[in-house]
């Protein structure tokens, strides 16, 4: 039998049910995306040598606390099959005219399947393809001893203004206080369908729904690259995001990953990815995957070089973290060609040649 402690699956041959809340995927994709000017839905649109549905999918699928992923489909859909090969998880026929409708129809397939009141749904756009598994489990990590639940979502940077019904600006609007809500959203099954029942199909997401009932879901800090793909022009950046993603990537050995990672971090690089014995780092254009080996004979056999227009702050950051940590780093020097480098080394022994970007010429 299967169990969980905190939405992690475990195995054990003595309890009958499941002792806390479980977490499963639901993403409705009976959409028709007539926004797009596309020919087919939205979902179904290859983006990057795979359809966008395909991409969500697999994204949902590199989280390990995900116990399952439910797909409700339009009951007339034939595409799903060939436009996604390979998922191993739950469909439903039944989608409705409306995001609501879908999502309700969702958590009803969901209870048939044995998903009980208490476990949790993470409901996703299937057009927010470019979602990194690291957000949804962010989300998981904040909500899943919440009394309520919450969302993916981001601060509003822009100055909003109010128009009128020729498209001028009638009014600025105060941002302080507003954030932009993604997907996925995270509520228990019970909650979720109360509130859908009571909200009816009009409400355009899930925490609309249950602040109706005079709850305060959690907002938690998504991605900006977790963007909806509405329009023709979303497509082409998410072939430029996803382009980006799939670059080469360099690997850097660890002998202690959590050590390593905490170094790293402290350097300002973020994870983008996690994978258990691989992390993947970013900073700016920057990106590394950090694995858990080592090799005593081949560690110092790796260099990386990173290049900046802000040497004199890198050098002053990496100065205090190769304190904290016990490694090396050196005082930056001119070089023949002209322009200053240092050097620094990671915890595994692992050399960083940290150099100066040249300015381009006016």
């Amino acid at each position: 039998m299967k169990w969980a402690v905190r939405g992690r699956i475990l195995e054990s041959p003595f309890m009958p049910t499941p002792p806390v809340e479980l977490c499963y995927a639901l993403v409705p994709c009976a959409g028709t995306g007539s926004r797009t000017g596309a020919e087919v839905p939205k979902q179904y649109v290859p983006v990057g040598g795979r359809s966008v549905i395909a991409h969500t999918l697999a994204a949902l699928a590199r989280v390990p606390r995900v116990a399952r992923t439910l797909v409700v489909l339009a009951p007339d859909d034939v595409a799903f099959e060939s436009a996604a090969p390979g998922f191993s998880g739950w469909t439903a026929r039944s989608g409705g005219a409306t995001r609501a409708g879908s999502v309700a129809a969702g958590l009803q397939a969901l209870g048939e399947r044995g998903v009980r009141d208490r476990d949790w749904v993470l409901v996703h756009d299937a057009a927010r393809c470019l979602v990194e598994p690291a957000a949804i489990e962010r989300l998981i990590d904040a909500c899943i001893d919440d009394p309520v639940g919450g969302l993916l979502a981001l601060p509003v940077a822009d100055t909003l203004k109010a128009a009128d019904a020729g498209q001028r600006a009638t009014a600025t609007i105060d941002r302080s206080g507003k954030w932009a809500a993604q997907t996925p959203q995270m509520f228990r099954l019970g909650l979720l369908r109360e509130a859908l029942a009571r909200a009816g199909h009009a409400v355009t997401d899930e925490s609309s729904a249950v602040e109706a009932l005079g709850h305060a879901p959690r907002l938690v800090a998504g991605d900006a690259g977790n963007f909806k793909l509405t329009f023709a022009e979303d497509f082409a950046r998410a072939e430029r995001v996803l382009a980006s993603r799939e670059a080469i990537q360099a690997f850097v050995p660890a002998r202690d990953l959590a050590r390593s990672l905490a170094f790293y971090r402290d350097l300002g690089f973020t994870v983008h990815g996690d994978y258990g014995d691989v992390v993947a780092l970013r900073r700016g254009a920057a990106a590394f995957l950090l694995q858990a080996f080592y090799e005593p004979t081949h560690a110092g056999n790796f260099m990386m070089s990173l290049m900046t227009q802000q040497l004199d702050a890198w050098h002053a950051n990496a100065t205090a973290v190769a304190t904290k940590y016990g490694t090396r780093v050196e005082s930056p020097a001119m070089r023949p060609w002209g322009l200053r480098d240092f050097v620094l080394f990671d915890p595994t022994g692992v050399l960083w040649r940290i150099a100066e970007q040249p300015t381009e010429a006016p």
